[in-house]
């Protein structure tokens, strides 16, 4: 479908106010370097490649339909996980019917998502972050307000949004322990553009006070909560029922649940698994690879062989009662849901950048385990402290861990409540951000 070239009211500026100084300077040769690169890489990434060509032309790319007299508010959310956290929100916003809702994304993977989504008024990939991309974007969507979700922070963007005079909110906003921000010369540039943001809505106290050094002023910094928990409350109830038949030809179990796994985690999980499986013949192992894929399969394949186990694969089931002991899940989309059959979780990344999602099998109530690097999610840090999260490091403790487990009901359960109650105690977010919201939607 080609754009709708429709024209917006433009915001008329008396003159625009561009901030500039050598600190900016700097950004704006690295941010033009960084432009080419990427386009450069482009030529040889497919998934990098698509993100290119969806800027190429910045926001004329964007289907405009005539504006009604709403305010719009722009929320960018850099890729699928970040706009599923913030689904919640766009339903109630789209529910009350006070605003036109424009999303901006960066990565390919949301891109269907985003522009299958009922109720937004228009959508499409942020430009890249130089000055002009920046002015004529946000010029031509005219937003009352920009939202941006975690932290996909762009200084360009930030720095045109306030010559427009645009209030910039980030949302769900973390800063995990790792953070680099507060590196004394990143501090200093840090400082300069995370001065111009209206507001920040941190997820934690803990966030709250590792951005207060770069970011000052108290009365703007508010511990609202994460919108993701809503979203993950929500979607758990679904699941349970869509995948129902799935679990009961799981069987009995107990079922274990390995998602978004990698090399490291998969040679622990599968050996571990096939130790519980000799003393727990009714048990099966569900795993789904973060990257999936021939490689990723014949890698699993040949653990689960060495172990003395089976596998099929779940796009060859036709919902008979599964015998295989192992259930490999080949399909995109589903992992989320997948977690509603289980009895236990192991997540991956926690050996590389960082652990993955932990919210999704705490929101069924399954105790999870991950690996040593989780200090980038919140929430694996609540889980430990609770005792719904356990440090994964090797077969023969994880396979000791289960057992105990089936061995000692009443830990098992303590488990169970110790994950759900991190979830259910979390959740409320949105309700919060859309009472906060409306002073700025009642301003235009």
């Amino acid at each position: 479908m080609s754009p709708v070239r429709k024209r917006t009211a433009s915001i008329q500026l008396d003159p625009p106010k561009i901030i500039s100084n050598g600190w900016w300077s700097i950004y704006d040769s690295i941010a033009a370097t960084g432009v080419a690169l990427i386009k450069f890489g482009g030529l040889f990434h497919k998934k990098l490649g698509r993100a290119v060509a969806g800027r190429k032309g910045g926001v004329n790319r964007w289907n405009i339909e005539f504006a009604d007299t709403r305010p719009a508010i722009l929320i960018h959310a850099a890729s699928r996980g970040e706009f599923e956290s913030i689904i919640p929100l766009i339903d109630g916003l789209v529910k009350q019917n006070k605003c036109r809702i424009a999303v901006s994304y960066s990565s390919p993977s949301v891109e269907k998502t985003v522009q299958d989504f009922p109720g937004l008024w228009t959508s499409g990939y942020l430009p890249f972050d130089q000055m002009g991309e920046q002015l004529r974007f946000l010029s031509r969507l005219n937003p009352a307000l920009i939202l941006v979700a975690k932290h996909d922070i762009w200084p360009n963007m930030i720095r045109a949004a306030t010559a427009l005079r645009i209030p910039y909110i980030l949302i769900n906003a973390n800063f995990h322990s790792g953070t680099r921000r507060g590196l004394p010369f990143v501090k200093r540039f840090n400082r300069q553009f995370f001065g111009l943001i209206r507001e920040i809505w941190t997820i934690s106290d803990d966030d709250a006070a590792r951005i207060s050094p770069i970011f000052d002023r108290s009365d703007d910094l508010h511990v609202v909560g994460d919108t993701r928990y809503d979203r993950t409350i929500s979607r758990a109830v679904v699941a349970r029922e869509k995948f129902a038949p799935l679990k009961v030809a799981l069987g009995i179990g107990p079922v274990i649940v390995a998602g978004s796994t990698w090399p490291p985690e998969e040679q622990i999980v599968i050996p571990a698994f096939a130790s519980f499986h000799n003393q727990n013949p009714t048990a099966k192992l569900v795993i789904a690879p973060h990257e999936l894929g021939q490689a990723s399969l014949e890698r699993c394949n040949k653990a689960i062989l060495e172990n003395g186990l089976k596998l099929k694969l779940f796009s060859n089931w036709q919902g008979e009662p599964l015998t295989d002991e192992v259930l490999y899940i080949d399909r995109m989309g589903v992992l989320a849901d997948i977690y509603s059959v289980g009895w236990a979780a192991v997540v991956g990344g926690g050996f590389g950048v960082g652990v993955h999602s932990v919210l999704e099998p705490a929101a069924h109530g399954l105790p999870v385990a991950y690996g040593p690097n989780h200090h980038v999610s919140h929430e694996a840090g609540l889980l430990m402290k609770s005792g719904g999260g356990s440090l994964l490091t090797d077969a023969a403790s994880l396979s000791a861990l289960w057992q105990s487990w089936i061995e000692t009901p009443a830990t098992y359960h303590l488990a169970v409540e110790a994950a759900s109650e991190v979830v259910s105690s979390n959740s409320g977010a949105t309700n919060r951000l859309m009472k906060r919201l409306e002073p700025y939607l009642r301003q235009k």
